[in-house]
């Protein structure tokens, strides 16, 4: 109707510059008035039986689907890759590993350097992670463009074990695979982990999921736990 795809309208929604409310079940609901002031050429006669307000269900073209094993690879690193605004991840382990078509065929770039890249570039990047490697470490602690990097975090959290990636506020995958090379990287199928995940733009699901992301950032949830004073 507008002619601007749906994350599109969804980033109008989230930058304030559209005003809408989310309708349970059925995603944001937007007064019809509002469309029509900010896009007139999309005014239109209406019988006069029609509903007022137009019911606009945004997603992108990721239905929730479940995927195993490589599909890890191939659709998180490249969605990953491709993102624009942020990128939250929370993970029980997060190690080193290199980006590929195969292991054997992989460079010397590496999943931090996609995310260094990333930040570089003004995309918001946070990590929670359990326990992370000190391969990982060592390389983050030795990585030149995220040192003082205002849009990369990175946080541990004992009691993290939630595998989960939400990339731009639009897509979210929850599954069993940690960042390893092993769960989410290029090695070929006799040597990988046995995973499975589900991917969706749902946007109730995305937001659920930002909300227990942000509370475990925020330490909402430490309550009595025995391990928050070796939290990060």
């Amino acid at each position: 109707m507008t002619g601007l795809t749906t994350n599109e309208v969804y980033a109008l929604i989230h930058d304030g510059k559209l005003k809408a409310h989310k309708a349970p079940k059925s995603g944001w609901r937007i007064e019809e008035e509002l469309i029509y002031q900010m896009f007139p050429d999309t005014r239109v006669e209406t019988p006069a039986s029609s509903e007022d307000p137009m019911n606009i269900k945004l997603h992108s073209d990721i239905p929730t689907t479940l995927i195993s094993d490589r599909e890890h690879y191939d659709f998180l690193i490249e969605n990953i890759r491709n993102a624009k605004r942020s990128v939250l991840i929370s993970t029980a382990n997060v190690k080193r590993f290199s980006i590929g078509e195969t292991e054997a065929k992989a460079s010397s770039e590496s999943f931090l350097d996609i995310l260094a890249s990333l930040a570089d570039s003004g995309v918001d990047i946070r990590i929670i992670c359990s326990s992370p490697s000190m391969g990982f470490l060592d390389e983050m602690e030795g990585h030149e463009d995220l040192k003082n990097n205002p849009h990369f975090s990175f946080k541990t959290c004992r009691r993290c074990h939630m595998k989960m990636v939400i990339i731009d506020s639009e897509i979210i995958y929850v599954g069993s695979a940690n960042i390893t090379a092993a769960g989410m990287g290029p090695r070929i199928d006799t040597r990988r982990n046995f995973e499975a995940g589900m991917i969706s733009s749902d946007i109730n699901l995305v937001e659920q999921g930002i909300d227990i992301f942000e509370e475990s950032w925020a330490k909402k949830r430490c309550g009595t736990c025995y391990y928050k004073h070796d939290c990060k």
